[in-house]
């Protein structure tokens, strides 16, 4: 593919992963992704980076570190 078709569709990337562009310029990074391998695997790259972030993210602090980490804030961390 051409890299003017390219730069387009990368340009948007993190706009066609949010849904935020509309159905036409979707349909078209759609088409253009079918035929471009290197666009394919960037996308493919930046939602699976996305999902370990996310996944990630959600992970619970232990309450006890949470207690430590007020403390030592407060100042009376025993120190």
């Amino acid at each position: 593919m051409s890299s003017r078709k390219c730069d387009h569709a990368v340009e948007r990337i993190y706009f066609y992963l949010d849904g935020e562009i509309n159905w036409y310029r979707r349909a078209r990074i759609n088409w253009h992704l079918r035929s471009c391998r290197l666009c394919e695997g960037a996308f493919d790259f930046e939602d699976k980076l996305r999902s370990v972030v996310r996944e990630k993210s959600a992970e619970s602090v232990p309450d006890e570190l949470i207690i430590r980490l007020r403390a030592i804030l407060r100042g009376d961390d025993g120190r």
